[in-house]
């Protein structure tokens, strides 16, 4: 019995040992592989372009009337049909407006008919005409008339002239001496700010990328980080080129901004000297004024001559031609006043919307003084029985797109809701805004949805530039592609032995890359290869460093390896990449980096903290082995 308890202990000893060197101290393969599915759906290529839902139509419903604005039955969102009633304005005054055009208009047809009486009588008893004397006597008076204004208007012109180029001069001076003692040594101190601040950034820049570049060939950051580093660096060094460029050219600009501003000093002073000229206008109106009204005083006599001779016809015409022309303006603002009143009562001119209201109940809005005067706003009516997306495309993807090209739209008010569009209109002509060039395209938003769109809402819209349904899809980096030729690494039996395999491939689209022939659907492919003797390096670097205080954190008791967790990104076909595959480890995991005592996070775990052998971080216990290695 004794002899077979300790056959049995030396067993369960052995494979005690078995198991604890199987945890601990088997040799992990040099690599490990990610997967990804292939999966059948619908492969897209597509641009796309932001912009703004607006309506079919929209026009502003006014009136001329004035008035308080005693009803305002819509609001905004309200729907009106042609002719329904939008807004009163109190008629009161516009009415009485209109009964006094009314009997202005009597009174200037009443006046006419008597001027042609007169004029009648007139003609019937004289026929010598007075039409020298009558012509003579206007000039006179036209010039009398030009002599007055100008004799009024002369001292007070003069002297205005004078005290604006006065302040003209002043402001001149003011200008060119604050540019130089201000403005222009600003200027200089800021572009040199800014040329210290770019050589700061470049200088900065170009050492990040220096430091990212070694820590690639180390193997500490990615391939896009070093990217990332380089963009920010050639971002760095185009606003340092600026700089330098602004810097180099800004004596020149100065220079000739002074030389600007001393040439409007210049002009200031030559027109205040003009003005002072001026002042002798004065006298020579005043002459001409005289002169003028004796003109007039002689024309009076001639004529009054020949009156005393004949019957004044002509007077008696030009009193009917200046009656009828009094007939016509009253007619006209008795049309005016018609218009008015007719407008106290706004309806709809068409069907639509209501999307904004220019005013509310008890606003006092001004009349409309003419025939053509365009009126006070009242709402803004829209249709939206249809609705379309007005949106800049960039001039490097407008050939992309056509009339009558799909859309799929998505609005900002409806995250995660695609709505059907058809390009409506292509302009003819590209638009530049600050240095871009772009071409607006309307799109028609077609029916078929249940929410409600509204005019002014933004949105995305994506262009179909390709699409086909039902293909074989694998992730882009699944694809390894030598001259004509494209394969694949395809999962096996065993997960760390992949087999190549050439296939044909299709499109490429934004989601992946259609596979025609050499895979099936559920076919596993190999999106990402985790190199582990590398990865044994970087933690051998990380616990020197460690036991040379460069590192927070430490390592398990006994020499353990922490865990190294790695993410690498999924395709964007929706086929998610498959765990990490490893004897003994998960296929699953969340994203990590290379850490310390197994942590989750970056820095490492705590100080030389262990987890139990079997737990499950699957970090070994105190005595040494390698830990697993868990899957993104």
């Amino acid at each position: 019995m004794k002899t077979r308890l300790l056959v049995i202990g030396g067993l369960a000893a052995i494979v005690a040992v078995f198991v604890y060197v199987m945890r601990t101290g088997s040799k992990e393969p040099e690599l490990e592989y990610r997967y990804a599915p292939v999966v059948r759906g619908e492969i897209v290529r597509s641009i796309t372009a932001t912009g703004v839902l607006v309506a079919l139509t929209t026009v502003d419903v006014k009136s001329k009337a004035g008035g308080i604005v005693e009803q305002l039955v819509v609001d905004e969102g309200s729907e009106v049909k042609r002719g329904d009633l939008i807004a009163i304005i109190d008629p009161r005054d516009t009415q009485a407006s209109y009964s006094q055009a009314e009997a202005d208009l009597r009174q200037a047809t009443a006046r006419a008919a008597q001027a042609k009486v007169n004029y009648d009588l007139q003609i019937a008893g004289s026929k010598t005409s007075v039409e020298d004397a009558q012509v003579a006597l206007e000039t006179a008076r036209i010039r009398l008339a030009r002599a007055q204004i100008e004799a009024e208007r002369q001292p007070t012109l003069t002297e205005s002239n004078l005290t604006s180029a006065k302040a003209q001069l002043d402001l001149a001076k003011q200008d060119l001496d604050v540019y130089e003692r201000v403005t222009a040594p600003q200027i200089r101190r800021d572009v040199s700010g800014s040329l210290a601040r770019a050589q700061a950034d470049f200088d900065a820049a170009e050492a990040d990328y220096t430091r990212q570049q070694e820590l690639l060939k180390r193997g500490f950051v990615s391939e896009g980080t070093v990217e990332r580093a380089k963009a920010t660096l050639e971002a760095a060094r185009a606003s340092y080129t600026s700089a330098s460029q602004r810097s180099q050219t800004l004596d020149r600009e100065i220079t000739a901004e002074m030389e600007r501003l001393r040439l409007a000093l210049r002009r200031a002073q030559a027109t205040q000297d003009d003005a002072i000229a001026q002042r002798s206008q004065v006298d020579i109106a005043r002459r001409n004024l005289e002169e003028s009204r004796k003109a007039v005083q002689q024309a009076e006599i001639n004529l009054q001559k020949m009156i005393d001779a004949q019957l004044n016809n002509r007077i008696r015409q030009s009193e009917v031609v200046a009656a009828e022309a009094g007939t016509v303006r009253s007619k006209v603002a008795l049309d005016n006043a018609k218009v008015q009143l007719e407008s106290t009562t706004v309806v709809a001119p068409r069907d639509g919307v209501v999307t904004m209201k220019y005013l509310e109940e008890g606003t006092i809005i001004p009349p409309g003084t003419s025939t053509f005067a365009q009126g006070t706003s009242i709402v803004q009516l829209s249709d939206v029985s249809k609705l379309f997306m007005e949106c800049l495309v960039d001039e490097a993807d407008i050939s992309d797109v056509r009339k009558g090209q799909q859309v799929r739209i998505t609005t900002e008010a409806f995250p995660g809701r695609q709505f059907r569009g058809v390009v409506e209109r292509i302009n003819p002509a590209a638009a530049t805004d600050n240095n871009i060039t772009a071409v607006k395209v309307r799109i028609e938003v077609l029916p078929g949805h249940d929410l409600k769109l509204l005019p002014g809402m933004n949105g995305t819209a994506e262009f179909i530039t390709m699409s086909k349904p039902n293909v074989l899809l694998v992730p882009s980096q699944a694809v390894n592609f030598e001259g004509d030729k494209a394969t694949v690494k395809i999962k096996t039996a065993d997960p760390l032995k992949p087999e190549v395999r050439e296939v044909k491939t299709g499109d490429t689209g934004n989601n992946g890359i259609e596979v025609v022939e050499g895979l099936k659907e559920g076919d596993e492919v190999v999106v990402a290869e985790i190199d582990i003797a590398a990865l044994r390096e970087i933690q051998t670097r990380m616990e020197e460093a460690q036991e040379g205080g460069g590192l927070a954190g430490g390592t398990r008791p006994g020499g353990g390896r922490p865990r190294t967790q790695t993410t690498t990104s999924g395709s964007g076909s929706g086929a998610s990449p498959g765990g990490m595959q490893r004897p003994g480890t998960s296929g699953g995991g969340t994203s990590g980096g290379a850490m310390p005592g197994g942590g989750g996070a970056s820095g490492g775990g705590p100080a030389g903290g262990g987890a139990p052998s079997g737990g499950p971080t699957g970090g070994s216990s105190s005595g040494g082995g390698a830990p697993r290695t868990g899957g993104s």
